[in-house]
C-alpha cells in the first residue's frame, strides 16, 4: 500500500512538472527567460527613480517622468540598438516612447545608438514618461543585422516601487542659501546635505560683498572689523525684510538645476545717501573750510559706516533676476557649482551682496 502511494505521489509530481513545461515552466522561470533570451538580449533594471528633465512639457499632477538605468546584454547575433527600440506598453495595449536627454560630462543624459556583437553589453538611462502607481511591461525589441528578425524582450515594471527624490536638490540650495548668503547657521542641516566646505563658502560670499562695497558702493577701504560688521548687517537686512523664491528646472539621479530668484537689500542708491552725508559733514564738521578732500571722505565714510543698518533701512527691496544654479550629485550629496565658469551663481552671489541691476 505504501508502496502504491509512493508511485502516486511520483506520478502526479511528473504530471505537475509537466504541466509546467507545457506552460514554460514557474512564473519565476518564465519571467527570467522573457528578460534573458537566450538568442536576445537579456535586460535588467538596475535602478529607477522619478526626474524633471529640462525642457521637457509639464505633465499631470498624477504623472511624471521615470528614468530606469537597464544592463542590456545581448545573446543572440549582432544587433543595432536605439532608445526607439525600448518602449513601455500598458495593460490595454497602448505602448509609451522613450524620451530623449542629451547631456555632457557629469550631465545626466539617456542611452544612445549601440551596436552589439554577441555576448557584449551596454547600460544606460532611458526615460519614460508614465503614470505614478502603475504597472507596465518594457519592450525591448533591437533589429538583429542582415534580418528583419527582432526577438522582444520583456520585463515588468511597477511605478510604484520607485522613489521620487526631485525635491532633495532644492532641499540642498536651501541649506545653502540659508547657511552662506543669509547667516542662518544650521551646520548640522547643511553637512547633511551639501559637500561644499561650509566656512570655504562664508568666506568666498564675505569677500564678494566687501569688494562691492568698497569698490563700487562707497570707492573706498574699509577697516576690516568695519566691513565685516556691515557684511553681516546686510545679511540681517536680508533675512529681516527679504525672501527667495525656487523653482527645480531640472532634478536627475547626477544633476540638478534650480532657479533661485530672491528679493534683497538693494544698495544702488547708496550714491544717493553718500552726497546727502557729505553735504552734513560739509555744513557740521567743514563749515569753515579747513577740512581736506581727503579729510571729508574720511568722515563721510566713518559716519555711514556707524550709521549703516540706519542706511540699509532706508534702502529699496527689489527682487533680483533669477538665476539657474547647477547642483552636481557627489554620492548621497549635492555639490553646488561655484566654480569660475558658473556665472549665474556668481551673479547670486553678487546679489546677496547689494548689487544687481
Amino acid at each position: 500500500m505504501k508502496m502504491h502511494n509512493k508511485m502516486g505521489i511520483a506520478i502526479a509530481s511528473f504530471m505537475v512538472v509537466s504541466m509546467l513545461a507545457g506552460f514554460g515552466g514557474s512564473v519565476n522561470t518564465v519571467a527570467a527567460k522573457a528578460s534573458a533570451p537566450s538568442n536576445g538580449t537579456a535586460v535588467k533594471v538596475k535602478s529607477g527613480e522619478y526626474i524633471i528633465p529640462d525642457n521637457k512639457k509639464s505633465l499631470a499632477s498624477n504623472k511624471a517622468y521615470l528614468a530606469l538605468d537597464l544592463h542590456i546584454k545581448n545573446n543572440g547575433p549582432k544587433i543595432s540598438l536605439m532608445t526607439s527600440d525600448i518602449k513601455l506598453k500598458d495593460k490595454s495595449g497602448s505602448r509609451i516612447k522613450s524620451v530623449q536627454i542629451y547631456g555632457s560630462g557629469d550631465d545626466f543624459s539617456t542611452m544612445g545608438y549601440e551596436k552589439l556583437v554577441k555576448r557584449d553589453s551596454t547600460s544606460g538611462y532611458v526615460v519614460f514618461p508614465v503614470t505614478k502607481d502603475k504597472k507596465y511591461t518594457l519592450e525591448v525589441a533591437p533589429m538583429a543585422s542582415g534580418t528583419n528578425k527582432m526577438v522582444t524582450t520583456k520585463v515588468k515594471i511597477n511605478t510604484k516601487k520607485y522613489q521620487d527624490h526631485t525635491q532633495d536638490s532644492q532641499k540642498a540650495v536651501t541649506s545653502y542659501v540659508d547657511n552662506v548668503f543669509l547667516n542662518k547657521q544650521d551646520n548640522s542641516s547643511y553637512d547633511k546635505v551639501l559637500t561644499n566646505k561650509l566656512e570655504d563658502e562664508q568666506v568666498s560670499y564675505r569677500n564678494v560683498a566687501r569688494d562691492f562695497l568698497e569698490t563700487r558702493a562707497f570707492n573706498n577701504t574699509i577697516a576690516d572689523e568695519a566691513a565685516a560688521n556691515m557684511v553681516k548687517q546686510i545679511q540681517d537686512m536680508n533675512n529681516k525684510k527679504g525672501s527667495v523664491k525656487y523653482a527645480i528646472k531640472s532634478a536627475t539621479p547626477t544633476t540638478a538645476e534650480i532657479t533661485v530668484t530672491p528679493t534683497l537689500v538693494k544698495l544702488s542708491e547708496l550714491s544717493s545717501v553718500i552726497s546727502e552725508t557729505q553735504r552734513h559733514v560739509d555744513e557740521t564738521q567743514n563749515a569753515n573750510g579747513e577740512m581736506s578732500y581727503s579729510e571729508v571722505n574720511r568722515a563721510v565714510k566713518e559716519s555711514l559706516v556707524q550709521k549703516f543698518p540706519e542706511v540699509l533701512e532706508k534702502m529699496p527691496m527689489r527682487e533680483a533676476d533669477g538665476q539657474d544654479i547647477k547642483l552636481i550629485k557627489d554620492g548621497k550629496k549635492w555639490t553646488v557649482d561655484t566654480s569660475e565658469s558658473a556665472y549665474s551663481f556668481e551673479s547670486l552671489q553678487k546679489a546677496f551682496s547689494g548689487s544687481f541691476n
